[in-house]
């Protein structure tokens, strides 16, 4: 199957509130020869309000911003037209699956397109940070690894290729791309099992299988920055959410396995973690015993002691029964506490895409035609969803793309609660003008900011805002 590299430059962090400014991609073989590449930029979408400090990182300026002519609208189509004619492939980022991953299902969520392009028609995704992280943590050395100013190690992009002699335009999504390329190919030549199993952990199927042939299991997961390894035992699938539950070797099955179900859920709550959960569909990569057993790692393990528990444990079919029994009183006790902390109508529908369910039939169709259609034609198809999100989503997309096709009534209510929005004073989920404001001042007072040139560009970029959404505000 063939790889495809990806990187997106957005206006923040927040997938919901921010949207992509420029997309890089290259499609290259399991030999790492380029096929095809990709690279286009967008202008900022009306009714949005960037961050100084993204825009700076990525050093998009006033005309790049503002005056790009591909609209966002025009750059997702695009980009879903050839990921769909580069499919079947393994799509491969840098951090992609918390962020670059996260900003493409949203992005095409609210254009009204397949939020689930990369996982759909046999495509695979797997991201390149966390094989690093693995290949570092069980074989030290095997790529350099900068510190950072804390004496910690450092797995940030424009660090670790520099690091590794690999020269790029760092903070440009086809620069990104290319070094994201280098260093994945830089570990497939010096640690081509983890790199086999780095692409069999794309795909879910292959997960399982490996789950179920190998009866002891190597893998690390990565929480705050910290790397920690996990041997375990898969046990079964999780009874709620379906993912693959390990039993942690560290953990002697024999001081569990007589306890009854309220002793085993007070010992887990109270911090003893003896299960571990993989998530099929986030490219973990699982290593064999013997991919590990020249490591420094398995030295420091009493591997026969593992295997004797992994033993105890196969043959334990009442422990797992309450083991299972145990995860479903807390999911159901965690979904009470949910429901009851928080009320349904503080989550706008640019936060439903997991949890506003699926398009019905009959709004899959109406989606499609709602593609295919002018946007004099639009209006109308917004009318006939069943489901308001994407009713709410049509209209956005009409107000960004071309107004004067809405109703004057149905322009001027959208343009009000973008106004009421984006001059808020509150604390609000996205960014606004006061926002970006604030942001500016700490760029400018940061005396250790390498930025302080690009301010020029952002106080040009405020005038824009201002002008824009204030005076037009004073006006009506």
């Amino acid at each position: 199957m063939d790889l495809i590299f990806y990187d997106f430059e957005t206006t923040g962090r927040d997938p919901h509130w921010d949207q992509i400014l420029q997309v890089g991609a290259t499609k290259v073989t399991k030999e790492f020869n380029e096929i095809e590449a990709f690279e286009d930029r967008c202008r900022l979408k009306p009714g949005l309000i960037p961050s100084p400090f993204a825009l700076a990182v990525n050093n998009t300026d006033y005309a790049k911003l503002i005056k790009t002519e591909c609209s966002h609208y025009e750059m997702l189509r695009k980009l879903e037209e050839k990921f769909i004619k580069w499919s079947p492939s393994i799509f491969i980022g840098y951090n992609s699956i918390n962020f670059d991953e996260e900003f493409l299902r949203h992005s095409l969520f609210r254009a009204l397109l397949d939020p689930y392009l990369t996982s759909r028609n046999n495509n695979h995704r797997a991201d390149l940070l966390e094989l690093l992280r693995t290949v570092d943590f069980f074989f030290p050395n095997t790529i350099n690894v900068p510190t950072n100013e804390k004496k910690k190690k450092t797995f940030k992009l424009d660090q670790i290729a520099p690091a590794n002699a690999i020269t790029h335009l760092a903070h440009d999504a086809l620069g990104d791309v290319m070094a994201t390329k280098q260093l994945a190919q830089l570990i497939s030549k010096r640690k081509p099992c983890f790199w086999r199993s780095f692409l069999d952990g794309a795909n879910k199927s292959q997960v399982y299988n490996t789950l179920s042939d190998e009866k002891i299991i190597f893998l690390c997961q990565t929480f705050y920055g910290k790397t920690t390894p996990i041997s375990g035992t898969f046990l079964f699938t999780h009874p709620v959410y379906n993912f693959p539950v390990l039993f942690d070797l560290n953990y002697d099955p024999q001081d569990l396995i007589e306890l009854n179900l309220k002793d085993l859920r007070d010992i887990y709550i109270s911090g003893q973690k003896f299960l571990k959960f993989v998530r099929p569909n986030k490219g973990p990569i699982l290593l064999k015993k013997k991919q590990v057993e020249d490591s420094w790692f398995f030295n420091s393990i009493n591997i026969n002691e593992f295997q004797k528990r992994s033993e105890v444990l196969e043959n334990a079919s009442f422990f797992k029964q309450n083991l299972a029994s145990m995860l479903l009183d807390i999911a159901e006790y965690n979904k009470q506490e949910k429901e009851l902390s928080g009320s349904q109508e503080d989550i706008m529908a640019e936060e439903t895409l997991y949890i506003g369910g699926f398009p019905s039939h009959e709004d899959q169709k109406l989606k499609q035609q709602f593609k295919n259609e002018s946007w004099s034609n639009r209006y109308k198809l917004c009318q006939e969803f069943s489901d308001k999100r994407f009713s709410y989503f049509g209209l956005r997309l009409i107000y960004e793309e071309c107004p004067n096709t809405l109703p004057s009534s149905v322009r001027d209510k959208i343009e009000r609660s973008v106004e009421d929005q984006l001059t808020s004073t509150n604390k609000e989920k996205w960014k606004t003008c006061d926002d970006f404001d604030k942001e500016i001042e700490i760029i400018e007072n940061d005396s250790n900011t390498n930025v302080r040139e690009f301010v020029f560009e952002l106080n040009d970029i405020r005038n824009y805002f201002k002008e824009i959404y204030y005076q037009k505000r004073i006006k009506n």
